[in-house]
C-alpha cells in the first residue's frame, strides 16, 4: 500500500513538472512570435518611411510654351537629395503626356502615335541632378484654353517599388488665334515705337522706341556727303556729346540710319525732357542747319 502511494505521488509530481514545462515553453513561444511580429511592423514602418523620403526629395516640375500653331512642353525631375537616387521604369517609355480642352476632351497623347521597347530601363540622378525632357504639339487647330498633364512613369526608387505613381503635374496654357496674335504684336509695336516726320528736307520718318536711358532711334537721312551729326541734351546738361554719323549716299538720295543710345541712369535728369538733335554743319561756316529736336523721354521728380 504504502508503494502504490509512493508510486501514485511520483506521478503526479511528473504531470506536474511537465505542465509547468510546456506552460514556460508556450510563453517563451508567445514572446518570440510577439517579438517578431514588432520587428516585422518596424521594418515596414521603417522601409515606408524612407520612400516616402525618397519620393519627397524629388521635385517635377513644367512649362508651356505656346503660339498658335503649337506648344512646347519643357519639364523635368530634379534629385534635391543629397544623395543618388535610381529611377527604374517598366519600359522605355519614361513619361506620359496628356492634353485636354475647356470641354474636358483629350486632344493629344503623346504616347499615341509611337512605340516603346518593353525592356527595364533606369536614370541615376546625382545630388542636384535633373532628368529634363522637351515635346511639342503641332498642328492644333483650334484655338482656346487647354490642360496639359505630365506624368513621370517611375515604377521603382533605388529598387524599391512605388505602389502609387506621385509623379504628375498638370499646367494650363492658352493657345491664341492667329489674328489675335497679330492684332497683340501690332498694338504693342504702335504702343512702343514714338514716330516724328521730320523736317522733311535733311531728316524724315524717325522712329524712337526705349526708356530709362537706352534708345534706339531709325529713320532716314538727305545730307551732303551722306554725313550728319547728332548730341542729347535735357535742357540742363549735354548727356552725349556731338557724334557724327555716315550712311550709305548722300544727297539727294535719302538713306536709312539707326542710333543706339546708352546713357547711364545716374546721368539721367530727374525732371525735364531728353532730346536729341539731328543736324548738319555747314561747310561755309561751321554753322548748326537743318536741326531737328527729337524727344526720347520725359522725366517728373517723385512726390
Amino acid at each position: 500500500m504504502k508503494k502504490f502511494l509512493a508510486i501514485m505521488m511520483g506521478v503526479m509530481l511528473l504531470t506536474l513538472a511537465a505542465c509547468g514545462s510546456d506552460s514556460e515553453t508556450g510563453e517563451a513561444s508567445g514572446e518570440e512570435k510577439e517579438d517578431q511580429a514588432n520587428e516585422g511592423t518596424s521594418e515596414d514602418q521603417e522601409a515606408e518611411t524612407d520612400m516616402q523620403s525618397l519620393i519627397d526629395q524629388l521635385k517635377l516640375d513644367a512649362t508651356v510654351d505656346a503660339t498658335s500653331e503649337a506648344a512646347a512642353f519643357n519639364f523635368s525631375i530634379e534629385n534635391t537629395g543629397e544623395e543618388q537616387v535610381n529611377l527604374g521604369f517598366s519600359s522605355s517609355q519614361k513619361y506620359e503626356i496628356k492634353v485636354e480642352n475647356a470641354d474636358g476632351e483629350n486632344v493629344y497623347t503623346f504616347s499615341a502615335d509611337k512605340m516603346f521597347t518593353q525592356e527595364l530601363t533606369s536614370e541615376e540622378l546625382d545630388a542636384g541632378e535633373a532628368f529634363e525632357a522637351e515635346e511639342t504639339w503641332t498642328g492644333i487647330e483650334e484655338p482656346g484654353k487647354y490642360e496639359m498633364t505630365v506624368t513621370m512613369l517611375v515604377k521603382t526608387i533605388n529598387d524599391q517599388s512605388l505602389e502609387e505613381n506621385p509623379f504628375q503635374v498638370t499646367e494650363s496654357f492658352t493657345i491664341e488665334s492667329e489674328e489675335t496674335d497679330e492684332s497683340s504684336e501690332s498694338d504693342e509695336e504702335a504702343s512702343d515705337v514714338e514716330k516724328h516726320e521730320g523736317d522733311g528736307q535733311a531728316f524724315r520718318e524717325i522712329e524712337v522706341t526705349g526708356e530709362n536711358g537706352q534708345y534706339v532711334i531709325k529713320g532716314e537721312a538727305r545730307v551732303y556727303e551722306g554725313s550728319f551729326l547728332y548730341r542729347v541734351e535735357d535742357g540742363h546738361n549735354v548727356q552725349v556729346e556731338p557724334t557724327v554719323v555716315q550712311v550709305d549716299e548722300g544727297a539727294p538720295a535719302w538713306s536709312t540710319f539707326e542710333i543706339e543710345l546708352d546713357i547711364p541712369e545716374e546721368d539721367l535728369p530727374q525732371f525735364g525732357t531728353l532730346t536729341l538733335s539731328l543736324y548738319e554743319e555747314s561747310a561755309k561756316d561751321g554753322k548748326e542747319t537743318n536741326v531737328n529736336y527729337i524727344p526720347l523721354e520725359s522725366f517728373q521728380m517723385e512726390e
